[in-house]
């Protein structure tokens, strides 16, 4: 995937499995930049940009990118986290006949119950829908649980987690995330996403400690000078090195 701003030369490459740095030191830059992702309104933006897809196809924002401003407020219940995990029960239900049988004995046996409170009474009363896992779950508001006592690299990695079992088909982009981390934090991180499969974009505007070498980091300095450093095991990518646009196009170092 490849976020390409109408401000800069260079596209934005994000990995496929792991983490991928864009450093804006020119505040302005930055805050509009920022601005730009949480609006998801691409060419419409403040900064304006165009998201594509490893085929050349360009993808919507909403539906490419989840962007966290704070990391300490995580979204946990976003609709294209949650609108995944009923259905998702229900799939895992399908392929464990025994747990479909045993829940399905528990359903009967409730319903038993409940009828017979119900010939105390004189009218005749029954169920009007019939019971399934889905109504069961969003009955009892069957939801994803937030610690409040875990570290913040617990519940990032948590929310991680969540979006693996939601089988997300978007990256990450957290702003400012690397404030609050440390090296072994990142190295973490970089295992978790990698582990999963899943992407993450860390937009920063602070000076950032150096990274590992398995990140690929774009650095655009005060002057909109831009820099591209590969790690080892960074994205695939034809051209290995630091590039350097100045106006007149892509300079190898």
């Amino acid at each position: 995937m490849k976020i390409a701003f109408a401000g800069l030369d260079i596209p934005v490459e994000i990995c496929r499995r792991g983490v991928t740095i864009l450093q804006v030191k020119n505040e302005a830059l930055f805050a509009r930049i920022c601005h730009s992702l949480l609006s998801f309104k691409g060419d419409e933006a403040v900064e304006p940009y165009s998201i594509w897809d490893d085929e050349g196809c360009e993808m919507k924002a909403a539906s490419a990118l989840l962007v966290i401003a704070n990391p300490f407020e995580l979204p946990w219940r976003h609709r294209s986290l949650m609108g995944s995990l009923h259905g998702r029960l229900e799939q895992e239900l399908l392929v464990d006949e025994e747990m479909r049988l045993r829940i399905q004995e528990l359903g009967l046996a409730l319903a038993s119950s409940v009828h017979e409170l119900g010939f105390q009474l004189n009218a005749n009363y029954g169920f009007s829908v019939e019971w399934n896992l889905s109504s069961y779950l969003k009955a009892f508001s069957y939801e994803v649980e937030v610690p409040e006592t875990a570290s913040l690299l617990d519940n990032i990695l948590s929310f991680i987690d969540l979006g693996a079992d939601m089988a997300i088909d978007k990256a990450f982009v957290f702003i400012n995330l690397r404030t609050f981390l440390t090296k072994n934090d990142m190295i973490a991180l970089q295992e978790r996403l990698f582990f999963h499969g899943m992407s993450a974009l860390l937009l920063e505007g602070n000076p950032i400690v150096p990274h590992m070498d398995a990140v690929r980091k774009y650095v655009i300095d005060q002057d909109f000078v831009e820099f591209v450093f590969e790690g080892q095991a960074a994205c695939s990518s034809p051209s290995q090195g630091r590039f350097c646009s100045n106006g007149f196009g892509a300079v190898t170092f």
